[in-house]
């Protein structure tokens, strides 16, 4: 068994832009309702609107009538703001095709954006009314902002400033990278031969009463997406110091070094996702550890573990958890992780990195006897 986290909780509190950016300035929605989408109509629908929020949910479940209320809710909520967007859902109990093709995990509630009828990486498994229609304005906009002044930037809590010329391969890159995070921060431009992108915060929980704003940090990189992309997320990442020194046989990651760490173009990497308050992570830490111990002759293999109620994924599209502990394996050169299942015993981890790792561990079956079973 395992237990879900309160922090993972927290995660889906972002920092949407409506209160940043306002009501969007477009045209007034025709429904205010929910739609309600099946095999028969989902394509014309999604042929209709250029862009549409889908809800797919499980209607079998306790607790889905209350998930249709808020869903009923922020569109009428959206349509208030002048929003033409329009919400939809999708009950995956009735129409189990349709939901699995474009939520293959299984994952319910899950909401995903659809631009021109295709699925983008913004998916959320917000339930409240208010959250959801934040996510919907602050998907609803250009990527980036043209300002005329720093001083615009004080309407934003996260603001990712570019002082650029627009004809530069720099802002050529920021479009990009802009498209990507729009649920997370707002991007802003302003035409300059300084050449300089930054990263400004006006968050209450992050400056001085003192401050109206704090620069965090500066990209020093060069022009590609990837390396920017890198950057952006290492800022959007809640994390703890990296560690000075390491405690026990498995290696302490965190946020800020997460990708660094866990993908390795040499090595495979087994993570252990735990949280310090679960009764289920403190039984397994011991096992882990003795792992880790086993192993630590195998070079191509590295055992870590992570603090997930302090530490957040910087790549959350690929790498994400929503119980604890979570127990990940990375094969060396990729970056899909294989989730470990069943019963957390020495001898299973074994067979699952043997099964899964690019060489295998061999070990005496006696060392690793735990209270008697293998």
């Amino acid at each position: 068994m395992a237990a879900s986290s309160s922090g993972l909780q927290r995660n889906n509190a972002l920092l949407f832009l409506l209160a940043l950016l306002g009501p969007a300035q477009i045209a007034e929605s025709r429904l205010g309702t929910a739609m309600a989408l099946e095999k028969g109509t989902f394509e014309a629908f999604m042929k209709k609107n250029d862009k549409v929020l889908v809800d797919f949910f499980d209607g079998s479940i306790e607790g889905s009538q209350r998930n249709d209320e808020e869903l009923q809710k922020a569109a009428k909520m959206a349509r208030s703001y002048d929003c033409s967007v329009p919400l939809a859902k999708v009950d995956s109990s009735r129409e189990k095709e349709l939901a699995a093709k474009f939520v293959p995990n299984g994952r319910y509630p899950q909401l995903l954006w659809f631009q021109h009828g295709v699925p983008t990486q913004y998916h959320r498994t917000l339930r409240s009314a208010k959250q959801i229609v934040d996510f919907v304005l602050a998907l609803d906009r250009d990527p980036i902002s043209e300002v005329q002044s720093e001083s615009e930037t004080l309407n934003y809590n996260r603001v990712l400033f570019a002082q650029l010329e627009k004809k530069s391969a720099m802002y050529k890159t920021l479009e990009v990278v802009a498209q990507k995070h729009m649920d997370t921060v707002g991007v802003l431009y302003m035409e300059s031969k300084k050449n300089s992108v930054r990263w400004l915060t006006n968050d209450t929980d992050l400056v001085s009463s003192e401050s109206q704003q704090h620069e965090t940090s500066v990209y020093t990189g060069d022009a590609t997406v990837d390396t920017m992309d890198r950057w952006v997320r290492q800022q959007l990442t809640r994390s703890e110091p990296i560690p000075e020194r390491q405690d026990g046989d498995s290696i302490a990651i965190v946020g800020l070094n997460f990708e660094e760490s866990v993908y390795r173009p040499d090595k495979d990497v087994f993570l252990n996702v735990y949280a310090p308050w679960c009764g289920f992570s403190r039984k397994f830490l011991p096992t882990w550890e003795n792992f880790a111990r086993l192993v630590a002759g195998h070079s191509h293999i590295v055992v870590a573990k992570l603090d997930g109620d302090a530490n957040a994924s910087p790549d959350p599209e690929e790498f994400k958890w929503n119980e604890y502990p979570s127990v990940f394996f990375v094969k060396a050169g990729q970056r899909t992780p294989f989730l470990f299942k069943g019963n957390r015993s020495i001898a299973n981890l074994v067979a699952f990195a043997n099964k899964h790792g690019s060489q295998q561990i061999s070990l005496d079956e006696a060392s690793y006897v735990e209270d008697g079973e293998l």
